[in-house]
């Protein structure tokens, strides 16, 4: 019995902890990763989801990563880069919902709606929400952010 109370303390404990790849800084979410790879950044511009506006900036184009427990965003990066490794930081995440109707009689409007990932993550006490009602959004987010920024090798074709 004394396992088993231990085991579910622990499963607990894990379901509310935020990801550590995610920081705040100046009142901002950051989603920070360093990749310990040797290839060159510019490889990063092959990927049709990353729009570059100068040779290390730029941002996410509108996606949820075909996951549907991720609500579509959009986002700006930063890549940086050193020998042997580089430093992507990503912020200024925005969400958006799906757009409501609203019909009344003679007009109707459309509204799109958009938010901050800070509006929906940052407590009061200027901390991050670990877990809403057992979803953790920052460990959702992790990976797609994880596989966007890996570099991929490119195989060669005689086309």
């Amino acid at each position: 019995m004394k396992k088993m109370l231990l085991f579910l303390i622990f499963i607990t404990n894990i379901s509310f902890s935020q990801n550590k790849n995610f920081t705040i800084e100046d009142k901002l979410i950051f989603w920070k990763l360093v990749y310990e790879d040797s290839t060159n950044i510019s490889e990063l511009k092959n990927n049709p989801r990353l729009e570059f506006i100068t040779d290390s900036t730029g941002y996410i184009k509108k996606t949820n990563f075909n996951d549907k427990k991720v609500r579509q965003l959009i986002a700006e990066f930063k890549v940086q880069s050193k020998k042997g490794k580089y430093r992507v930081s990503v912020c200024n995440i925005k969400f958006f919902t799906e757009p409501i109707g609203i019909n009344s009689g003679m007009f109707s409007t459309q509204t799109i709606s958009e938010y901050t990932i800070e509006e929906s993550l940052i407590k009061k006490n200027g901390t991050i929400r670990e877990s809403y009602l057992g979803y953790n959004l920052t460990e959702a987010l992790n990976p797609h952010f994880t596989e966007l920024f890996t570099i991929k090798k490119r195989i060669k074709s005689d086309w």
